[in-house]
């Protein structure tokens, strides 16, 4: 019997998960299928039971990453510390599961990215943002910045990094700017940039002593990271982050190592897409 799995998320027409998992499942010679579900909010509630009783495993993007909680049975020490849920195990039990920090960790890693010691920004405060705030926290950010367009939002993160003993400051929104330029590592994990020539940032706010990572993959190298490489800066883009997160899901439905040689054969077949 053919395996399901998919993307729950709204508006995500642009996803390229598809394309990462059902190669993914070729390379293993596994009967799968992986599919894209664009569920509208006012339908989540009478629609998750028939998901989660018809899909093997599910991802999770914008804007059910938090919402999503409620719905399941457990959540793995990653994801109740993140407060973010982006993959999913429906059999048994639902357990929830956050991918993201591992796709970001193992980006930076590839990037040789030191964040011990740094001043980190981070942009948005949705899922992607939490993971951002957890892997900056555990591998020994000296400050974390938030700055979300919505300081609601950027406070009830802070509220839920607090109680885990993970001090966060907030910044406003408009106040961006000032603060990447005394920061020495910026995340943006917003939407700012998907397929289009936007950025968050003022280009001169970039330098040498810079790490920039984009969350957005679609461009690879959006605006942001050009303007940050124009003027010096490392950056990490999100299309790495991306398949990394991707392989991390895979392994933990179906227990496949995460290998260079399928990470290189994923990225092979997203070079033309993106």
């Amino acid at each position: 019997m053919t395996l399901l799995f998919g993307l729950l998320g709204r508006g995500i027409g642009y996803t390229l998960s598809p394309y990462i998992h059902n190669t993914v499942f070729k390379l293993h010679n596994i009967d799968a299928e992986y599919q894209v579900l664009d569920i509208p909010e006012d339908e989540l509630d009478h629609r998750i039971e028939d998901i989660f009783e018809r899909f093997y495993g599910l991802n999770v993007t914008i804007p059910y990453k938090i919402k999503i909680i409620k719905y399941l049975d457990e959540l793995t020490q990653e994801a109740e510390i993140v407060g973010a849920v982006n993959t999913i195990k429906t059999r048994n039990r639902r357990v929830g599961h956050n991918t993201d920090t591992i796709g970001i960790e193992l980006s930076l890693r590839r990037n040789n990215v030191n964040i011990d010691g740094r001043r980190c920004l981070i942009l948005g405060a949705g899922g992607a943002a939490r993971a951002a705030a957890y892997v900056f926290h555990r591998n020994g950010a000296e400050k974390i910045v938030v700055c979300n367009r919505t300081r609601t939002r950027a406070e009830e993160m802070r509220e839920h990094f607090k109680r885990r003993g993970i001090p966060i400051d907030v910044v406003e929104w408009e106040r961006r700017n000032e603060v990447a330029g005394e920061s020495e590592i910026i995340i943006n994990c917003t939407p700012i940039g998907t397929l289009s020539e936007e950025s968050p940032l003022d280009p001169d706010v970039f330098n040498r002593e810079k790490t920039v990572i984009d969350m957005v993959y679609r461009p690879r190298y959006t605006k942001l990271l050009r303007d940050a490489a124009a003027r010096g800066a490392k950056v990490v883009d999100g299309l790495t982050i991306l398949i990394y997160q991707a392989l991390e899901a895979d392994r933990f439905w179906l227990n496949i190592d995460i290998r260079d040689d399928v990470f290189n054969a994923v990225e092979k077949v997203l070079e033309d897409l993106v």
